[in-house]
């Protein structure tokens, strides 16, 4: 991997903070323009294989690519609750985990919406602006086009059924966009590493692919901690590498750290020209925080069917997305039938949050109940369900030094949010029938992996943090390129449209670079000399 020294030499043409899916895929595209690209990642290469016991110190999480720390959360009455959260800290950040749904947002998620809270701002950039992106980062990341029928040869008789009996209610489910070659020895890894590469991840569609040219490098165990900046442009990146602190320099600067780590970044980024913050003068950076919700449904079929298949996540329906003037949300097969160890995983985590500390009473507690339940929905099938969050300027990130991260969030639930999710549910268990369907979620949690919104994008720089291209209003070299951008959360993962908006992005930042004059000390060093300055294994 890239060597400390020879980066510090340097001035790149871009930084890449982060190597999840919005870093990995725009400096993939800016390399395959031909500049040159240093991406900085806090963790390292994760090996294949699923983790089967419990992550709870941060070298370990580490070492399997889980973020190393707690995140922290303020809560309505005071206290504050803390769990690990499904984040990813590795090359490839998240999606070297997640199960590779890959869905469009639709058009309406783009369009203004009136809250309770109030008016959301449709997006700076029409649907059908954005939509070629869409298209081409499913090329990208190997999201299959094949007619559905096709799809459904890889089903069980379970799904085929049950698909079945949807489309005669009404419903019009579709098959599942999964980021999976599926082919003969495909292992379906979910939450886990794929070790075959059929997974199209941000590791293996974007990072590998861009590191294999010269132009690029990567430093690992990289810990971004600030931006150093004057009041128009971001000159350096300061961090600790491998326990030695470093200071980075670039033309153009892209932050893709996550929506938690991102505004933390910037917020931590103080100096005379930035007192609340780098980019921060709208005081936006780190708000709207948002979420989508993560309820958990079992499915039994009416009678006993073969439940073998080679696709297990499978089925898709958005007919509740927009229902009778609600905006309900989106189900999803999650490819997993119901096992004691997933309930019991389950069942610690929600103790976990609700404040239990003790390891041996964690798993006291959740041992009989999984048994029982593992008992009794042994035949099921899992479903989850995600309703659409709205923004609100208190639900925040917030610097909190005492916090191993150094930041917390601030996040409430709205009713509004539990009564959409209410009627998802019944929707949904009306429309299935004879199908039986139980609510498995003790009450009303979030997905705390799919944080979004906090450096949101807009026209109106009093009310945003970036213009309409991920740019900083505040500043001529920094741009955002993860989930922070989204105004809107819609009710589907975010992945797919992180992956489209860095494509639409990069052509405005190589145009950005290739206008600016280069600096002396880089005129006429070619691409020779630059690989013989960072060597890349």
């Amino acid at each position: 991997m890239e060597n400390a020294a020879a980066a510090l030499e340097r001035e790149w043409d871009v930084v890449v903070i982060g190597t999840g899916v919005g870093g990995a895929t725009v400096g993939w595209e800016l390399a395959a323009r031909g500049l040159r690209v240093l991406f900085l990642e806090k963790g390292g290469r994760v090996a294949a294989g699923e983790n089967r016991r419990e992550l709870t110190t941060p070298a370990a999480r580490l070492e399997h690519g889980r973020w190393p720390y707690p995140v922290s959360q303020q809560r309505p009455q005071g206290d504050c609750a803390r769990f690990f959260a499904p984040l990813g800290c590795a090359l490839g950040g998240s999606s070297i985990h997640y199960a590779a749904a890959l869905e469009r947002m639709p058009a309406t998620d783009f369009e203004t919406l009136q809250t309770a809270r109030g008016l959301v701002p449709a997006w700076p950039v029409h649907f059908a602006e954005f939509e070629p992106f869409y298209a081409a980062a499913e090329v990208l990341y190997g999201v299959p086009s094949a007619a559905s029928k096709i799809i459904e040869q890889r089903l069980s008789d379970w799904d085929l059924s049950f698909i079945e009996t949807m489309r005669r209610n009404g419903l019009r489910p579709e098959p599942l966009r999964v980021a999976m070659r599926y082919d003969a020895e495909c292992q379906e890894c979910i939450g886990k590493v794929c070790p075959r590469g059929c997974k199209g991840d941000a590791l293996t569609a974007c990072l590998e692919p861009a590191l294999r040219s010269e132009r690029c490098a990567v430093l690992e165990h990289c810990d971004v901690r600030s931006l150093h900046a004057d009041a128009h442009r971001v000159l350096a990146v300061r961090a600790r590498h491998r326990n030695q602190e470093i200071e980075l320099h670039a033309r153009v600067f892209v932050l893709a750290a996550g929506a938690y780590h991102s505004p933390e970044i910037l917020l931590r980024s103080q100096s005379a020209a930035w007192q609340h913050g780098l980019a921060n003068r709208s005081g936006h950076v780190g708000r709207n925080l948002m979420f989508h919700t993560a309820d958990n449904y079992a499915v039994w079929a009416p009678t006993r069917l073969n439940q073998a298949a080679r696709q297990k996540k499978s089925i898709s329906l958005r007919d509740f997305y927009l229902y009778q003037g609600r905006r309900l949300g989106y189900v999803q097969s999650l490819g997993v039938d119901v096992g004691r160890g997933d309930i019991a995983t389950y069942l610690k985590d929600f103790l976990r949050r609700h404040g239990l500390r003790n390891e041996f009473l964690l798993k006291a507690l959740a041992h009989l109940p999984s048994h029982l339940a593992g008992h009794l929905l042994g035949n099921a099938r899992i479903f989850g369900a995600m309703t659409e969050d709205d923004p609100s300027p208190e639900n925040r990130v917030i610097l909190a030094p005492d916090e191993p991260d150094g930041a917390k969030f601030s996040y409430t639930i709205t009713e509004d949010l539990r009564r959409r999710a209410d009627e998802l549910c019944k929707a949904f268990a009306r429309h299935i029938r004879p199908w039986r369907l139980v609510r498995i979620s003790p009450e009303l949690t979030m997905n705390y992996g799919h944080p979004c919104g906090t450096c949101r994008f807009g026209d109106d720089p009093a009310a945003s943090v970036l213009d309409r291209h991920c740019k900083a209003h505040d500043l001529e070299n920094l741009y955002v390129l993860d989930a922070s951008f989204m105004p809107r959360s819609g009710a589907v993962n975010p992945s797919l449209t992180i992956a489209a908006n860095s494509l639409r992005v990069a052509p405005v930042i190589a145009a950005q670079l290739h206008s600016m004059p280069t600096p002396t000390h880089l005129a006429g060093q070619n691409d020779v000399t630059a690989k013989q300055a960072h060597g890349v294994s």
